[in-house]
């Protein structure tokens, strides 16, 4: 038996409706209630240990961790990775079939894994330049997603060009 290692000749709006409806429907399924569990269960008792251990707030949320030390006005902290502005971004590098863009948005994510956690500890233990790393941090993130957004969006926009001509 022959088998055609060829990527099916799909539509582009096939193809972005399924890889929207199916990774949204995996995230709300899986990722989203495994993600709120990490983030109650391992994450935040280990911030709170070490926060307690040095007098430092922290204000937990299903999204994120904020630290409130003393004398800052507003908190400084981190999202948990791998949520929805992982997957929206994936779904569009899916459709456009960007397999580069795919594994570096990945990649990215992972460092959001160790990188910001780390510097949430350390900011916890008195260093405040890693709250300032963490508001790069934050800012880097929203540019990353949105980067992400338009790229995915042009590979897709581009892609449906050729096929509607």
């Amino acid at each position: 038996m022959d088998i055609d290692w060829r990527k099916r000749n799909v539509p582009i709006h096939i193809r972005a409706i399924l890889s929207l409806t199916l990774l949204s429907a995996v995230y709300i399924v899986i990722i989203w209630p495994l993600r709120v569990t990490i983030t109650s269960e391992y994450i935040y008792p280990k911030f709170v240990q070490h926060a307690e251990e040095n007098g430092v707030p922290i204000i937990n949320n299903q999204r994120r961790l904020d630290i409130q030390p003393a004398g800052y006005d507003t908190p400084r902290g981190f999202g948990i990775p791998f949520g929805g502005y992982f997957w929206l971004p994936l779904a569009l590098f899916i459709t456009a079939r960007n397999k580069d863009a795919a594994l570096g948005l990945t990649g990215y994510h992972i460092f959001l894994c160790i990188g910001p956690p780390y510097l949430g500890i350390l900011f916890i233990r008195g260093y405040s330049w890693a709250g300032t790393l963490l508001q790069v941090n934050e800012m880097l993130f929203l540019g990353v997603f949105m980067f992400a957004l338009f790229f995915g969006s042009k590979n897709i926009y581009e892609e449906w060009k050729k096929y509607s001509s």
